[in-house]
C-alpha cells in the first residue's frame, strides 16, 4: 500500500453504492486499495492495494476467527481470534500481534493497538465532509499513526480494519432484523 505523503495520513473508506460490497480505500482523490466482497452472503473478501494483494475470510462455528493470507495462497499470514465482547486480536505468523478494540466507549471508533499499548491505526465511523448521496453507504475515516511507517506493521491493517468494521456493521443489522 501506498501511504499518502501528508501530515495527518488520513484515508477514506466508502461504498461506491448502497447495496453494494464494493469498498474504495482513497487519500483525497487517489484510490490507494479497495476491498470487493464476494458475495452478498458470504464472509470472503479481497484486499487490493498497489503493493499486494490479500483475502478475509471468517470462519468457525463454535471457535469463530478470521484469516488472512496472501491471495492465491493457503497458508494463512494471520489469524485474528476474536472476542466475546467486541475486538480481539490478530496474531501474524512472524509472532506480532495486534489488538482491536474500541477507542471510545460508544465503539464508533476502533483501533489496532501494538504490544507497546500505541494505537496504531484508528477508525473512525463517518467522513469529515458528509454528502447527503453518501447517506446510507458505509464510510469510515482511517488514520494512520505516522510512527507506523517508520516500523513494521504491516500495511494488511488497513484494509482489515475496514472488513471488520463492515463485519460488525453486518452483524448489527442481522442482530436487529432478527429482534
Amino acid at each position: 500500500m501506498r501511504f499518502p505523503n501528508t501530515q495527518n495520513r488520513l484515508l477514506n473508506g466508502l461504498s461506491l453504492k448502497s447495496l453494494e460490497q464494493f469498498y474504495e480505500l482513497r487519500s483525497g482523490d487517489s484510490l490507494i486499495g479497495t476491498l470487493t466482497f464476494r458475495s452478498s452472503f458470504g464472509t470472503l473478501a479481497v484486499a487490493e492495494t498497489a503493493d499486494e494483494k490479500w483475502t478475509f475470510k471468517r470462519v468457525g462455528f463454535l471457535n469463530p476467527r478470521v484469516t488472512i493470507r496472501v491471495d492465491g495462497n493457503l497458508q494463512d499470514m494471520a489469524i485474528f481470534q476474536p472476542k466475546l465482547w467486541g475486538g480481539g486480536v490478530v496474531h501474524f505468523t512472524d509472532r506480532r500481534t495486534y489488538t482491536w478494540k474500541p477507542a471510545n466507549f460508544w465503539q464508533t471508533q476502533w483501533a489496532f493497538i501494538d504490544r507497546q499499548e500505541k494505537e496504531v491505526i484508528i477508525f473512525r465511523k463517518g467522513v469529515k465532509e458528509e454528502k447527503l448521496s453518501d447517506i446510507f453507504k458505509t464510510q469510515v475515516t482511517v488514520e494512520i499513526n505516522p510512527s507506523v511507517l517508520l516500523g513494521p506493521a504491516p500495511t494488511v491493517l488497513v484494509p482489515f480494519g475496514l472488513y471488520l468494521m463492515i463485519l460488525q456493521q453486518q452483524d448489527a443489522a442481522t442482530t436487529a432484523a432478527v429482534s
